[in-house]
């Protein structure tokens, strides 16, 4: 693979990494007032020119967004020496510019290995610790999910000198985690004062993308190799919330409302469902 560089330096100490095909929403994490960060895109579609002009970085190669990072990671080590931190996103995650950059200034703030944006209700939730609390900056937590964390550099340094890339985005949330050893205390994050949201695999046809590369099964298989392979243990494999910093009141308040048509739009569907649902079946 090429890497096709669009600058001799980079501009930012921060690095948004992404494997992306060709419905991506990488032109909207360009957008806002605010930008302080580079883009490099590891594009896997059929239309290379359609996010190569945005990129930093852009290279064309096949696999997993942490299969990729792994492989840039060997080819071009010099290339991630150059930042502070590196965020590793999925490439349908709706964001903008500004908050991807206030996430970066918050790792910085906290001095924090690694942390996510807290999920919004409009969208996917597959673990009730990543959903948005809208009164709380942040939670220190034990658990941060592979599909758009932040990362101090050394410490994704460490994981990528021992990630094997058979594994096929199962199971490197713990993996990682487990690198950074059992103090976690104060150094993992969900932030709630940036939230994202990540689609529904229903807006995407109902599939995944990482579907295409392997099923759900398949992809299991792989991590249980991986974890008889690599020695890695999964006993207290667990989520749990050690602490979090509350946004002044008035703060707390402009959170709730700024989150208050989502959450009235989304509950009244979930009503209109459960009406639609008793109506046709009224016995339950």
């Amino acid at each position: 693979m090429e890497l096709i560089t669009a600058q001799a330096a980079p501009r930012s100490r921060n690095l948004v990494f992404t494997s992306a095909g060709d419905r991506s929403n990488v032109p909207l994490w360009l957008r806002g007032r605010r930008r302080d960060f580079d883009l490099c895109v590891i594009y896997y579609g059929e239309r290379p020119t359609s996010l190569r002009s945005l990129a930093d970085f852009f290279g064309v190669h096949a696999g997993t967004k942490f299969q990729n990072l792994h492989y840039c990671y060997s080819c071009w080590p010099e290339l991630f020496a150059r930042y502070e931190a590196v965020m590793v996103m999925d490439d349908d995650i709706v964001i903008d510019a500004a908050a991807l950059t206030r996430l970066f200034d918050i790792r910085r703030e906290f001095d924090l290995w690694a942390l996510q944006p807290a999920f919004r209700i409009s969208g996917k939730i597959s673990w009730d610790i990543t959903r948005v609390r809208p009164t709380v900056r942040l939670r220190y937590t034990n658990f941060v999910e592979m599909t758009c964390p932040l990362f101090r550099r050394d410490k994704l340094d460490a994981f990528m000198a021992v990630f094997d890339p058979e594994i096929i985005g199962y199971g490197e949330d713990w993996w990682f985690l487990r690198t950074l050893g059992s103090d976690l205390g104060r150094h993992v994050a969900v932030v709630d004062e940036v939230s994202c949201v990540n689609p529904h695999d229903r807006g995407k046809g109902g599939r995944r993308e990482i579907d295409r590369l392997a099923s759900h099964e398949q992809r299991k298989a792989v991590w249980e190799r991986m974890k008889a392979r690599h020695n890695l243990d999964e006993q207290g494999r667990f989520q749990a919330e050690y602490g979090r910093i509350e946004r002044p009141p008035l703060d707390a308040l402009l959170g709730m409302a700024r989150l208050l048509p989502e959450t009235t739009y989304v509950g009244g569907k979930k009503m209109l469902r459960r009406l639609l649902n008793f109506a046709h079946n009224p016995s339950h």
